[in-house]
Parts: C-alpha cells; structure tokens; sequence
C-alpha cells in the first residue's frame, strides 16, 4: 500500500533532485545500520517524505556524510542523517514486518513467511522504543483486516483506518506540532490508500480479493482522489513549512499523481489498440 508518495523528477531542479537523492540514501543508510542490511529492500520513498517535512518543520540540522554502498559500489555518493532518519527507519522496519505478515496472511506466500520472520526480532527492537505507536499500527491493522473480511463496501470505513495508523506515523513528537501532523497524516492515508485500492481494483476483480471501490466507476475516481488530496494540502497549509517546501510540494501536488497517471496512459493505449 506504500510507495504513491514520490516526487515528480521530471518538474524537480537539479539542486532539488539531489537533496532528495540524499535523504533517500540516508535512510537507506539508516535502514542498515539499525536493522541490517537486508532491511533496505523494504525503504520506501514514503517514510523518505516523512523524513523530509518533519526535518523542515522542525528545522532539524542534518549531518551530511557520504560513502558507497550495494546499490553504488563504486562512486561514493553523498546523503544527509539527523534524528528523524533513524526515527523514519524504525517506523519503516515496523511497518515492512507487518506488510510481510499481511502477504502471508492474504496469499499465503512462504517467502512472505520467511521475511516475517526474519523481522520479527528487529520488529520488537522497535517495539521496545516506540511501544505506543506500534500498538497503534497493530490496532489499525487489525482492525483493517476485520473490516475487509466482512467485505465492507464504504471505502471510507477503511480508509479512515488507515489514515489513523499514518497519523501517528506522522506525529513525531507530542508537542505544539502533533495535532496538525496527526491530521495532515490521516488525510495523506486516507488518498493512499484509496488510491492504491482504485489502481488494484482490476487485478482484485479478477482474483476476487476485497476492493472497497468494485462499486464505483473509473470515471468517478480522479474526482475522488481529487477531493482526498485536497483535504492533504489543506492540513499541509497549517504546518509551518519553508525548508525544501518546493520539493515537498512537489511530491504533494504532483508526484503523489505518478502512478495514477501512468496507469492511466496504459489504460489509453490498450483501448487504442
């Protein structure tokens, strides 16, 4: 359900293409140290988004580093890490062990299993820190199972559940920014994951899996994410933003369209054909 918060490269200046680069690689970075290497198959360009609003909202400094890595062995690039990169990382390994347990659960995947598994024990070491928050994402979640096994048509009903558990991802600190952050990140989980249930809606279709959206029409989706993502930017507006506000709008106006777009154009051509 992740990976719809990106930025749109193609509108993005040079300068900031790299400072997006580097907060990207630092939490990769972050994603390794913390929880071993082979959590960095799990980063997500989402908690990448976290990491730059909170940074710019509570104009963390950052410690710029570089260095190589799997993905670049051979020139050393460079990437920026504060508090909220590590923070960042634990809700990213807490949310991957969780997404694996669902795959398990949905499919039946063995290597989903396996994953599982192998998060499990970096999964409590978050857990130990941050026991508040991951019982919040446990209570989501299960409650978002309960409510797809009864097949719950009102695609509010679980998208509002989802909104709660990014809230509290959202919140970082309980402080004079916690309302807001908590309500800007309900709204962002909500569009996310109606979006990922109208981009899945086919495929569900075709495997008989739960999609809250099989009632409605394609052409009335745009619409509705439409006024989802305006319920984002306006509790966007009511966080103090200036550092990388070019960059996060980005993402927030443009770049969280990228996948609709582009399945969009597909959906065009096949029709062409």
């Amino acid at each position: 359900m992740f990976g719809y918060v990106v930025a749109n490269l193609d509108k993005l200046s040079e300068e900031e293409k790299q400072q997006y680069r580097s907060c990207y690689c630092g939490l990769c970075n972050a994603l390794g140290t913390r929880h071993g290497s082979l959590s960095r198959i799990t980063l997500t360009y989402d908690m990448t988004f976290l990491v730059l609003l909170l940074s710019a909202l509570y104009q963390e400094k950052c410690e710029i580093k570089s260095g190589r890595c799997i993905i670049h062995p051979v020139r050393s690039h460079t990437y920026w890490q504060n508090e909220i990169t590590d923070y960042a990382a634990d809700m990213n390994a807490a949310l991957a062990y969780y997404n694996f347990l669902d795959d398990w659960a949905d499919d039946r995947n063995i290597l989903s299993f396996g994953e599982a598994k192998l998060f499990e024990m970096e999964y409590k070491r978050v857990e130990a820190v941050y026991p508040h928050k991951c019982a919040v994402i446990k209570s989501c979640l299960d409650e978002l199972s309960r409510i797809e096994k009864t097949g719950e048509m009102n695609p509010d009903i679980p998208a509002n559940c989802f909104g709660r558990l990014l809230g509290e991802i959202f919140v970082w600190k309980v402080d004079g920014y916690a309302e807001n952050l908590r309500a800007f990140g309900y709204a962002l989980g909500k569009f996310i994951y109606i979006m990922d249930a109208c981009l899945d809606l086919k495929a569900d279709i075709k495997k008989e899996r739960y999609n809250p959206m099989a009632a409605s029409s394609s052409e009335e989706f745009r619409s509705v994410l439409s006024l989802l993502l305006a319920d984002c930017t306006e509790a966007y507006g009511k966080l103090p933003v200036d550092r990388d506000s070019k960059l996060i709008e980005n993402i927030l106006y443009s770049g969280v369209w990228t996948r609709y777009e582009a399945e969009d154009r597909k959906a065009k051509r096949r029709q062409k054909k």
